[in-house]
């Protein structure tokens, strides 16, 4: 069983504790961050085989997150998360080379079966 090195990239990281230690428990390593701009530098220092971003954050928006991290890493698979249901957010994020969404709130199981389809592992 393949096991992921995720990067979560989340303003309330502290609200998503539930489905990181879940992660966790599944065998995955899980770093986070609250801002964009620290995501950005994460990606530049480190490999990671899935994103999960948030779309909406103070400062740099996901979007914009998206573009930089496709542009360094075009390979890493990345999820949006986001509260967000407008389909011209999400028509924004799929031109961007966006790989999947989810909407908050997002449980446990939908993150693990987010990971199985675009690493497509059996875990």
């Amino acid at each position: 069983m393949t096991k992921a090195k995720v990067l979560w990239v989340d303003d309330e990281i502290d609200l998503l504790r539930i489905q990181i230690l879940y992660l966790e428990e599944k065998g995955h390593t899980v770093f986070t961050v609250n801002n964009g701009y620290d995501a950005v530098e994460l990606v530049k220092e480190n490999n990671y085989d899935i994103i999960f971003l948030d779309e909406n954050m103070p400062g740099i928006s996901g979007l914009d997150v998206l573009s930089e991290i496709k542009r360094l890493k075009s390979n890493i698979p990345v999820v949006m998360v986001t509260k967000n249901e407008e389909e011209d957010i999400m028509d924004d994020a799929v031109g961007s080379k966006i790989d999947d969404y989810l909407i908050k709130p997002v449980n446990p199981k939908q993150i693990i079966l987010a990971i199985k389809k675009m690493l497509k592992t059996d875990n």
